[in-house]
């Protein structure tokens, strides 16, 4: 106990004499100092020490407080504004914590009023310019009028709120089961690593106050340093990366499944009867419906041919399927409606005859020619068999156009279904080998 409380409490004994014990009157005297403590700070100590501190004859805002000065940053993210697949571009909301050590700034805490911490503008103080350096909107340094703290060891605080878009390669060759790499690039704007060297003050990016997005989720996060050169000068560079996932249901729902289900209608044009006269009118209905699918979905895509997207092949298989429907569907109806005079080329009646019995033909073995008959047995040698015997085995049955029509009309719809299925398989595959 100091000299100056035991003279304070000898005197208050002598003056009040049984009213107070030594205990007691220590206790008060314990609550004054703590009261003292908790009511110290005021405006004239402030003053003074801003005074003393940012004497301009003695701190100078351009001079360095060390050579180099390590200044440690950290990105807080609190939300994904939107990650653009047109564009390429990220855009986040958060802030960066910059600290650093600015010896001159220091001061002995119980000597001014016992003041832990200080506020003052940006300005007031040296501060290391920083950019950012892929962004694409602004390259201007960080930092408007912001305040930052300084602590009374000399240690400096600067919060700098940011709304970034930087760009960012996207990779949709998987789209809607994509997942995307983005980074945030930090950098030191005038000040090479001799002077200013940028670590990191976390291992990581802080997502404490993070809200999560609805279409994009966060996998995982890393950061890494980095160096750039120029003109035989080095500059520290601070990479933030952030790995995203996309959630793909609403993808599905109106992407991925009315796209298979318009394909699919594509060889329904197949069944409906030539007579109806809608055939035509049928397919190229779909095949505009599937022009129109093709040409919102690449419109959101990126104009680059880095990566190509595997719904974008199968849209634009799918479409040139549709049009070669269009031009088999015009012949199978003009086969449809030519005159019965006309023959059909060979190879149309030999697929009929190898995938189907003959039945109705437009030929009939009994109504041969007889004259004709005769006269090619007269050719025959007596050694050979009658020549309306050879005839008749030899005999081919045709078709009429209208049964080779309605042939190609239900092979084609089985064929073109199944070729959708395949195409389809195919396409579920290459996105699950590629996820």
């Amino acid at each position: 106990m100091s000299l100056v409380k035991i003279q304070i409490i000898t005197l208050l004994k002598m003056t009040f004499k049984g009213f107070f014990t030594e205990r007691g009157i220590f206790i008060f005297l314990c609550f004054l100092d703590l009261f003292k403590y908790s009511t110290s700070y005021n405006v004239s100590d402030a003053t003074y020490l801003h005074n003393q501190l940012f004497d301009q004859s003695v701190y100078k805002t351009l001079v360095l407080p060390d050579y180099p000065v390590i200044v440690s940053v950290e990105y807080n993210m609190l939300t994904v504004n939107s990650l653009d697949m047109k564009s390429q571009t990220l855009s986040t909301s958060g802030w960066f914590t910059v600290v650093w050590n600015d010896s001159r700034l220091a001061w002995n805490k119980s000597s001014h009023g016992n003041i832990e911490n200080i506020y003052v503008s940006e300005d007031s103080v040296w501060h290391p310019k920083l950019i950012v350096q892929n962004s694409i909107d602004d390259l201007s340094s960080l930092g408007d009028g912001t305040t930052v703290r300084i602590r009374n060891d000399g240690k400096i605080r600067w919060e700098l709120p940011a709304i970034l878009s930087t760009s960012c390669d996207m990779d949709v060759t998987i789209f809607p089961f994509d997942s995307q790499i983005c980074d945030i690039e930090l950098a030191s704007w005038g000040f090479h690593t001799d002077a200013v060297n940028l670590t990191f003050l976390k291992t990581n990016l802080d997502l404490e106050d993070y809200n999560i997005n609805g279409e994009w989720n966060i996998v995982s996060t890393s950061q890494h340093a980095s160096e750039l050169t120029e003109e035989d000068l080095v500059y520290s560079e601070l990479f933030f990366r952030i790995v995203f996932e996309r959630l793909p249901n609403y993808y599905i729902m109106s992407v991925i499944i009315p796209v298979i289900l318009t394909a699919v209608l594509t060889s329904v044009t197949f069944i409906l009867p030539v007579e109806s006269g809608e055939k035509v009118g049928y397919i190229l209905t779909v095949l505009l419906a599937l022009a129109v699918l093709l040409t919102m979905f690449t419109d959101s895509m990126p104009t680059t041919s880095k990566h190509t997207s595997v719904l974008v092949v199968f849209l634009t298989v799918t479409v040139g399927l549709a049009s070669f429907v269009i031009i088999v569907t015009i012949l199978i109806i003009r086969l449809y409606h030519e005159p019965e005079n006309y023959i059909a080329p060979d190879w149309m009646h030999s697929l009929v005859r190898r995938f189907r019995k003959p039945q109705n033909s437009g030929v009939d073995k009994n109504q041969i020619d007889q004259t004709e008959l005769t006269e090619n047995n007269k050719l025959q040698g007596s050694g050979h068999r009658s020549c309306k015997e050879v005839s008749l085995d030899n005999i081919k049955p045709t078709y009429t156009n209208i049964e080779l029509a309605l042939f190609f009309d239900n092979f084609l719809f089985i064929v073109f279904t199944v070729l959708y299925v395949l195409i389809t398989v195919c396409f579920a595959i290459t996105l699950c080998v590629a996820e």
